[in-house]
């Protein structure tokens, strides 16, 4: 299997074991999200909605990584960081987003109608 696959394989079983959680506990936690999102090195983009009072907006783009002033948000809100996602992942991730039940989907819809209650959850 060359390097390619295997990378591609991994990211599947990690976006699946995403949806597992999400399907089992209705939500998506920090840790999971940022294990299938990685390290966000290079160029990414956030894909979920705008969240309210500007503080990130759709299609935002980081270079080298997610700035340090957004961790507290992350935090916060979990579901977004299952959104932010490496440019090479968009149509992948936007079709996700699309597809009712999927890990994308669940945190797409909650940051949308504000459904985030303290500490994310």
């Amino acid at each position: 299997m060359t390097d390619r696959k295997k990378v591609e394989q991994e990211e599947k079983e990690e976006l699946q074991h995403l949806d597992d959680a999400a399907k089992e506990t209705g939500r998506v936690t920090f840790e999971a999200a940022q294990a299938a999102a990685g390290p966000w090195l290079g160029m990414s983009i956030y894909l979920g909605p705008n969240l309210r009072g500007g503080r990130l907006l759709q299609s935002t783009v980081f270079r080298d990584g997610v700035p340090d002033y957004l961790q507290s948000l992350l935090e916060e809100l979990p579901d977004v960081a299952s959104l932010i996602v490496s440019l090479e992942q968009i149509a992948d991730v936007e079709q996700r987003i699309q597809k009712t039940g999927t890990a994308e989907n669940v945190a797409y819809q909650r940051l949308a109608k504000g459904e985030v209650k303290e500490n994310g959850i």
